[in-house]
């Protein structure tokens, strides 16, 4: 499969690694789904001329519809997951609620756990897929 057939979702494209890899896979030939949390975020990336695409991987109807929009553009043909979305949680442990780590492992974790979920099917009935995992904190 060339460069030109791959389709690759990124998670966490509004900056960083995320961003880099976007535009870095685009230019290679890749067919890059770039998402992102926020509008604003998914509006300059298409502006840079990427694929992209609202998904919060803390609300599984974001993530399904995301992954439906893409599926949909590709013809279930999705090579590869990158998950990249997720933040760190600075502070001393003594200072850090339950309740705020509790919030930081929807993204980083249980977002990331829905999202290949929701991908690994399509990957198996076409023999081939790549998913990459990229975080501070798993």
């Amino acid at each position: 499969m060339s460069s030109q057939a791959k389709n690759i979702l990124i998670t966490g494209c509004s900056s960083g690694i995320g961003h880099t890899v976007a535009l870095g896979l685009e230019a290679r030939g890749y067919r890059v789904f770039a998402t992102c949390r926020k509008q604003e975020d998914v509006d300059k990336l298409s502006a840079l001329g990427l694929n992209a695409l609202r998904l919060d991987l803390n609300d599984t109807a974001s993530i399904g519809a995301a992954v439906t929009q893409v599926l949909q553009a590709t013809d279930n043909k999705l090579y590869a997951l990158f998950n990249n979305g997720a933040y760190g949680q600075p502070g001393a442990l003594e200072d850090l609620t339950t309740e705020t780590l509790r919030e930081q492992f929807e993204t980083n974790f249980f977002g990331w756990h829905e999202l290949t979920r929701q991908v690994l099917p399509v990957m198996r009935a076409n023999g081939v897929g790549r998913i990459i995992q990229n975080s501070s904190l798993l």
